[in-house]
């Protein structure tokens, strides 16, 4: 009997090249068909464009139009809720499983970098009982113009994290929720997938200078339509509609709440829209960028954004954020990279009541500026301000590890992956939790969730620094000497001498313990 994948809507026959959709033949084509199975054969990750036009087109140069025209073969077949497009990065299959045929089980799933096998991401997730537990899925943007997507993003991500300022919820982070992106969803199925009691729907339309936005809280188990509202002002006016649209949800939520902690939520970041504007469209570039030049262009975006509003917290805290990724990367030298340390200083200074951005700079002073204690105590306060700030959480761990406190980082890093499940931004989560477990000698874990991480961004340089490590401390020196030859081809100036020099960890021992690792596997002196 022939292997069949069957989704929801269509069903896939791997070893007769066949695609049945509604229970009907379809015909998208010989390459439409091999870039869809290498989708499919990928699905728990995002699949770049370079390795699809490779799978696709081997040995061949194509223009990355014809990757554009299957992709729209095939959305128009199987709905445009089966690929999404992640910008800048690729794709990634999302049609939801509708069954999973038997004769697949026993089958060894399909090969990773270093021989690893891929593993189901998605957890058992348990809504916290203490507490109202609630996502906020993207809006539709019902404007005709898909260049306002990011704009709308940036409204969902801020309402977002306004609410998860109130202590009394807890609030899965935005790129968990984004997951569903351009997707028909069912509400009761999110609920579960995602472990939450409410789910906040909504959508965008601008017409000229005006918004008009609708929300509504939807119970999710039952479907139950709680409260809907529509919102109109001026785009101008984007900042009170949010905290409008924010305060609302919490009342309907939990009316009880006392004033005071709603006010947490209360937070116009600026009265430049443009500045605004300039952040979001910063924002997807920083957490892994895929060049130096995007690096440099997003520290472009950002340095505008400054410059229109001095006190812009935000801003700042993306600009040394920003140098900090860049810098894990590998991209920029530690030297360039300290440009941004006088801005992290300049937001512990002076915003001390925005956990995000003491989030950010805290981990950038620590990182960048081997400011451990500083970076802590910022990072302190982010947390105490918002305790489900999953940049706070995520930083924290990073610094925690970084002065050898690997049982604190393994239960922030915890706790942050509890809060964003399903997000392609896992990586940077992962791999500091894989540090983590290196410290503490969980070698075991550590490479399960090393590999994990690669799954998602196997060229970046700090994951690949800790793979080399753990495998060479597990005897796997085969993996071991391939990983450490990957990141020479991505970091071909990685010695041992300088990243001694710049490394943030403290603690003698593991940092003895790493370089003699590295240098054993193939990094050269």
């Amino acid at each position: 009997m022939s292997r069949r994948l069957t989704f929801v809507g269509f069903e896939i026959r791997p070893d007769e090249r066949q695609l049945f959709v509604d229970g009907n033949a379809a015909s998208p084509g010989a390459r439409a068909f091999d870039l869809l199975m290498c989708l499919v054969e990928h699905r728990d990750r995002i699949v770049s464009k370079d390795e699809l036009q490779q799978h696709v087109w081997p040995g061949l140069v194509v223009e990355e139009s014809n990757l554009t025209v299957h992709v729209a073969t095939l959305r128009k077949l199987l709905g445009p809720q089966a690929i999404t497009t992640i910008a800048g990065r690729g794709y990634r299959f999302t049609a939801m499983m509708a069954a999973e045929p038997n004769p697949a089980a026993s089958q060894k799933p399909p090969p990773t970098p270093f021989g690893f096998a891929t593993e189901a991401r998605m957890p058992t997730l348990s809504p916290p009982i203490d507490k109202p537990s609630l996502a906020v899925l993207p809006f539709a943007n019902l404007s005709g113009d898909n260049a306002q997507d990011y704009f709308v993003d940036g409204v969902v991500d801020d309402i977002t994290t306004a609410l998860s300022r109130v202590r009394a919820f807890f609030v899965i982070a935005r790129s968990s929720s984004f997951t569903y992106k351009g997707r028909v969803v069912d509400v009761p199925q999110v609920g579960r997938e995602l472990g939450v009691r409410y789910v906040v729907e909504g959508s965008f339309r601008q017409a000229g200078a005006r918004l008009r936005i609708g929300v509504q809280l939807v119970e999710a188990a039952a479907g139950r339509l709680v409260w809907s509202q529509r919102f109109e002002a001026l785009r101008e006016d984007i900042f009170e509609l949010q905290d409008q649209i924010t305060a609302q949800v919490v009342a309907a939520i939990e009316p009880k709440l006392m004033l005071a902690e709603l006010e947490l939520t209360r937070s116009k970041p600026t009265e430049k829209l443009q500045a605004y504007e300039l952040c979001l469209r910063a924002l997807p570039h920083i957490q892994h960028p895929a060049s130096k030049q995007e690096a440099e262009r997003t520290f472009e975006l950002l340095a505008q954004a400054m410059a229109m509003d001095t006190g812009y917290s935000y801003a700042k805290a993306l600009y040394c954020w920003a140098h900090t990724t860049a810098l894990g990367a590998r991209w920029i030298t530690h030297q360039e990279a300290q440009r941004g340390l006088p801005i992290a200083l300049e937001v512990l200074a002076d915003h001390r009541d925005d956990p995000t951005a003491l989030a950010y700079a805290g981990h950038s002073v620590a990182y960048i500026g081997r400011r451990h204690e500083q970076g802590l105590r910022a990072l302190d306060r982010a947390l105490a301000l918002n305790p489900n700030s999953v940049p706070a959480l995520c930083s924290s761990g990073w610094v925690r590890a970084y002065v050898g406190d690997a049982h604190v980082a393994i239960d922030h890093f915890q706790q942050a992956l509890r809060l964003n499940p399903m997000a392609p931004q896992h990586s940077h989560l992962l791999t500091g939790l894989g540090y983590a477990y290196l410290i503490s000698g969980r070698l075991d874990e550590a490479l399960s969730s090393l590999k994990q991480a690669l799954l998602e961004t196997p060229e970046w340089a700090t994951t690949l620094l800790a793979t080399v490590h753990c495998l060479a401390r597990l005897d796997r020196w085969e993996e071991a000497r391939t990983a450490s030859a990957q990141l020479l081809r991505h970091v071909p100036y990685m010695r041992i001498s300088n990243y001694r020099a710049m490394t943030p960890f403290v603690d003698p021992t593991f940092v003895k313990t790493h370089t003699a690792m590295l240098e054993a596997a193939g990094i050269p002196p």
